[in-house]
């Protein structure tokens, strides 16, 4: 239809006026008022092609609207829940926009660790990243989220997931956005509940973690915890982790299996102890900018989307939990099952240091109540 138009309103060389054919005009050195129809009649034309390629582009199919390059981060596996929870985000994105969203996965830290995915997407150079829930805490503003590593605060994930999606924590999250350039857009994907995998020894009790070096997440009041139980904190990226306790770096770490089996830390940390210190989700992260850049319908598509990469994260999780005893088994890894109400104990004051600073007063207890 293009080329069709071009003919009908440009002259080729050698051509007579308004024929475009290069055929001699039926009527040689026509008159004036011929002349001035012929142009009234080619600007007329010009007018209603324009007119119409406004219309169509104002009422084109969705599907038809030029396709948006997305990329989405992880520190996790390849291969991982969070692998192929992303990969079915991306699936969903583009079908809930008709093909209009197309998202690009970057496992195993490719763009770099949780800080460098955090400060890419404040600077808009990367749109999206998919990690735990409570890394949000590394953001400018983010402090209220502290709370949800509170040990022991909430008693499962399906409570977490409940609570967290809450109007409890939906203006938390919007102001997060305001402050920080990041934006947890949807938080499904219910994780690993958090567990101690040590080198030398098992853990039983609470006095068993004392003098250890173990790896924990920069998260303040995860590393009041573990102080809190005489440990020595050590931070590290994801990525040297497996390193660091074949070298004797560090005695042990606190992860879930959805993270710990893909990385094989069980290679070199014989013990495993299921303290469930804290449950916890994923978060679906967007850099601020791009997501003011999107308009409702395409915001909608990446929530949904967000709601069906949860639900393959969630399932993941779940299946590899269930086999995860066996195959640390199989691996020459002792299992052990602490005396969990004796670290609630150990660890029942560490939150109050955080109260009314980091989060407002009373969240705790609301939060509590939210599950009797």
């Amino acid at each position: 239809m293009g080329p069709a138009w071009r003919c009908s309103i440009r002259r080729s060389p050698g051509s007579s006026p308004c024929t475009g054919t290069g055929r001699p005009d039926p009527h040689p050195g026509g008159d004036i008022m011929h002349k001035k129809i012929s142009q009234q009649l080619v600007r007329a034309s010009a007018a209603l092609l324009a007119l119409s390629i406004t219309a169509a582009g104002a009422f084109a199919p969705a599907g038809q609207a030029q396709a948006r390059e997305m990329k989405i981060a992880t520190i996790a596996a390849s291969n991982s829940p969070w692998d192929h929870a992303m990969r079915a985000f991306a699936e969903e994105a583009a079908r809930q926009s008709q093909n209009e969203l197309q998202v690009h996965v970057y496992t195993d830290g490719q763009l770099g660790d949780i800080s460098k995915i955090l400060s890419s997407m404040q600077l808009g150079t990367l749109d999206m990243g998919y990690f735990g829930l409570g890394s949000v805490v590394f953001l400018r503003g983010a402090q209220p989220l502290n709370i949800l590593y509170a040990p022991y605060l909430f008693k499962s994930g399906e409570q977490a997931e409940r609570i967290i999606n809450s109007d409890e924590f939906a203006q938390i999250f919007d102001d997060v956005a305001k402050k920080s350039g990041v934006r947890v857009f949807a938080a499904f994907g219910i994780r690993s509940p958090r567990a101690l995998q040590t080198v030398s020894r098992p853990i039983n009790k609470p006095e068993d973690v004392k003098g250890l070096k173990l790896r924990i997440p920069a998260i303040p009041i995860l590393k009041s915890t573990f102080e809190k139980l005489g440990a020595q904190v050590v931070p590290l990226g994801m990525t040297e982790i497996y390193t660091a306790l074949g070298r004797g770096m560090i005695d042990g770490q606190d992860n879930g299996f959805d993270l710990s089996i893909p990385l094989r830390f069980h290679e070199e940390a014989k013990y495993w102890a299921a303290t469930d210190h804290a449950y916890e989700l994923t978060g679906w992260f967007i850099s601020e900018r791009v997501w003011q850049g999107l308009d409702a319908r395409q915001r909608q598509a990446l929530t949904e989307a967000a709601k069906a990469g949860g639900k393959v994260a969630t399932r993941l999780d779940q299946e590899l939990d269930d086999n995860a005893v066996k195959l640390l088994k199989e691996a020459g890894v002792t299992y052990t099952q602490p005396d969990k109400a004796a670290f609630k104990a150990a660890l029942a004051t560490v939150y109050q240091q955080y109260e009314g600073k980091d989060w407002p007063a009373g969240m705790v207890e609301r939060i509590q109540k939210m599950q009797e």
